[in-house]
């Protein structure tokens, strides 16, 4: 999950010293791995540090990522005076955020483009804050479920309008995570195909039907 950071000591104890100062932490929680020992050299000549590289356990990490997701977010909600709610739980390696409250309804409007930017967000200020590390989900009753689920019918009905007409269809422009469901959707669907066109946020799914091979005679 986090990539391991080296660090050095007079001995073994001084280095996973400097790590729990770096990172903030008991050694019980942290990863550590020796590199060397070190050598104290013969009258101090020759003298060689010991290393180790250490990371945060999976665990001590993401309780981390949620408490300042959990300081994030009231922040976020208070600043612009919303009437939303928040439970956390880390599920899977991640980090899942459940929105309830009756301001909730403005962060599912146009498709939940506003959860989307939030769900961005949060993630940066956390990153910024403690590092890059396991991806904070913001979700609102199941949102994102319906959401994708809509997304894959929509899918299925375009690539049989490509298939009918001869002609390739052109989706409206989309975020990364939601062109790669549609990939994925249609990535076995029988007599099309798909692939990406277009730069920054105006790049979308095109579906393209597949051409029958002439018959060799």
């Amino acid at each position: 999950m986090m990539k391991a950071e080296e660090f050095e000591g007079k001995n073994i104890d001084q280095a996973i010293e400097e790590a729990c100062k770096h990172f903030q932490v008991s050694p019980e929680e942290l990863e550590i791995e020796i590199i060397t020992h070190g050598s104290t050299g013969l009258f101090g000549i020759g003298a060689k540090k010991a290393r180790i590289r250490a990371r945060l356990k999976d665990e001590v990490l993401l309780s981390r990522r949620a408490q300042e997701a959990e300081k994030v977010l009231r922040d976020l909600f208070s600043a612009a005076g919303l009437e939303i709610g928040f439970q956390i739980e880390i599920k899977d390696e991640k980090v899942l955020v459940e929105l309830n409250g009756p301001d909730t309804q403005y962060l599912t409007e146009k498709g939940g483009l506003p959860l989307n930017a939030l769900q961005y967000l949060v993630n940066k200020i956390v990153a910024r804050r403690l590092g890059v590390g396991p991806k904070i989900e913001l979700d609102i009753e199941g949102f994102r479920a319906q959401q994708e689920e809509r997304l894959r019918e929509m899918a299925r009905r375009l690539a049989e309008k490509a298939k009918k007409t001869g002609r390739p269809v052109e989706l409206r422009p989309m975020p990364s995570h939601e062109r790669r469901l549609i990939h994925l959707t249609l990535k076995d669907y029988p007599g099309v195909e798909t692939r990406s066109r277009g730069q920054g946020e105006g790049r979308r799914v095109v579906i393209y039907p597949q051409r029958r091979r002439s018959r060799r005679r």
